[in-house]
């Protein structure tokens, strides 16, 4: 074992993590001695169920999309600012079934209306684009087809519903989180106008749970928990390249209708839930504080 792998494991054992008595996944920090808890739904019913509990609240809006084939709805949630508005972000979870933290931050995020502390900025949130997939436990859907590389056309009902959901919504930002099952620290994809950015928002999250060490992630350079595509001129010309396959995944799309400041953030699955649920708390939260600052400096 590498001192760099053996550093991740040591840092990752400061947290344990346990079942209650009622199935929730309960945290301990060894240090603090800190107990969180959080509640990961069984399956789509449930988080269908959460979802339109937590969007009667006054100012949330909730909306439908109907997936034929699979005889269910794709929710999206929208948070309209209590204050004239100076951003607007998307949020996306659930596109891999196998990845839970994302879902139940986005539930925490609207079942504590965690988007008060943001009064200047609209949300629009969806909370598990892969039904099937999170039913089963899997990265794939019920067909055995990754989602993540479909939004490119029309063919995968879950692509082509989210597609339609956002083709005329005009966002400033947007976070498509996800996981990766085989780390033990967090990085990031991350693109802004604003290169600070990443690092900060990487900082915030090391304050929760560990931060990648190796070189590379998904066989990516990475440098402070990002993974580099260079400056913006080298980040469109690799972006045009990729996209040219026709395999998009969900930020492609996103790119195409003209969205440039998006992160996707990548909690590690191989320690506990409720640590990666608070890094993608941390790193949401970083992300509305910088995005809020940066587009009331321009008004």
């Amino acid at each position: 074992m590498s001192v760099a792998a053996w550093c991740h494991i040591k840092r990752a054992e400061r947290f344990i993590s346990l079942p209650n008595a009622h199935g929730d996944h309960v945290t301990l920090s060894r240090p603090t001695g800190h107990e969180v808890t959080v509640r990961q739904p069984a399956d789509y019913a449930e988080i269908t169920a959460r979802v339109e509990a937590a969007a009667a609240a006054p100012g949330l809006g909730l909306t439908r999309y109907p997936i034929a084939e699979l005889d269910l709805d794709l929710l999206r949630v929208d948070i309209r600012a209590q204050e004239p508005t100076a951003a607007r972000l998307a949020i996306f979870a659930g596109t891999h079934g196998d990845e839970p933290a994302p879902v139940v931050t986005v539930l925490e995020f609207l079942e504590q209306q965690l988007w008060a502390r943001s009064p200047s900025v609209a949300f629009c949130v969806f909370p598990c684009l892969n039904p099937t997939g999170y039913d089963l436990g899997t990265r794939e859907n019920a067909d055995g087809i990754d989602i993540n590389r479909q939004f490119a056309r029309d063919e995968v009902p879950e692509a082509r519903t989210l597609r339609a959901a956002v083709a005329t919504d005009t966002f400033d930002a947007f976070l498509d989180a996800h996981e990766d099952p085989e780390e033990v620290g967090f990085y990031a994809y991350a693109f802004f106008s604003d290169s600070s950015w990443p690092r900060l928002i990487v900082d915030a999250v090391a304050k929760k749970g560990p931060i990648i060490s190796t070189p590379e992630a998904d066989e990516h350079p990475v440098e402070h928990g990002v993974v580099a595509h260079g400056d913006v001129e080298t980040r469109d010309e690799r972006f045009r390249e990729y996209m040219a396959d026709g395999e998009w995944p969900l930020p492609f799309y996103l790119y195409d209708l003209g969205i440039r400041d998006f992160m996707t953030t990548e909690t590690p699955g191989m320690i506990d839930l409720a640590t990666r649920v608070a890094m993608q708390h941390a790193a949401r939260d970083r992300l509305v504080d910088l995005l809020t600052a940066a587009r009331s400096a321009d008004a």
